[in-house]
């Protein structure tokens, strides 16, 4: 199992020399090459994996702490070829666990991204993130308008906290149209949007 966890404000320094394994007699003294904060990207991001085992809901713990409960991103992923048609959806989400649900009795994994709402910049890659709780009110459609500005239309994801299907039905680099399964839908759907490689 991973668990990545980018939350460290800190200076990165990474030696220059350790770029390849070169195995000298005599070898070289590090040579640091010191990133400042606004070199990187700054905000804790959780991602990881649950296994579920012919389960319908497993609450997992997350691996980094936030102030507020986070916008979790999920899918199914299969596992030993074994069958992932199925809808995931985070039932409840506090700031250290959440609980995945499926919609039905399920072998095989979660893969998932939590992130608190707001823009991001990440100036290591050059993109722009944007995560946001949407609170759907006997509808089942929502149109959003980013907060960023992206230089292209965005890859968007979304996840709902119930047994629907989410879907997006119009985009743009400018706003978002999110419709789900279910009419008069009351509840939330957990979007992240990021610029693509353009």
């Amino acid at each position: 199992m991973a668990t990545f966890v980018k939350d460290d404000k800190n200076l990165i320094a990474w030696d220059q020399n350790r770029y390849r394994k070169i195995y000298r007699y005599i070898r070289k003294k590090p040579v640091p090459l010191n990133c400042a904060g606004s070199d990187i990207s700054v905000f804790t991001w959780g991602g990881y994996f649950v296994e579920f085992d012919n389960q319908t809901s497993v609450t997992h713990s997350f691996p980094c702490c936030y102030l507020t409960p986070p916008a979790v991103i999920a899918t199914t992923v299969s596992k030993d070829s074994s069958l992932s048609n199925f809808n995931v959806f985070v039932s409840s989400a506090t700031t250290s666990q959440c609980t995945f649900e499926t919609s039905g009795y399920y072998t095989g994994y979660v893969y998932y991204q939590a992130l608190i709402d707001g823009v991001y910049s990440m100036p290591d890659v050059g993109r722009n993130l944007e995560v946001k709780t949407l609170a759907f009110a006997n509808t089942n459609t929502y149109t959003y308008t980013f907060t960023t500005t992206f230089t292209c239309d965005p890859i968007v994801t979304a996840t709902a906290d119930q047994d629907v299907n989410v879907f997006i039905t119009a985009l743009s680099k400018t706003q978002v149209t999110v419709e789900v399964s279910q009419a008069n839908y009351n509840g939330k759907v957990y979007l992240q949007a990021i610029e693509k490689g353009c």
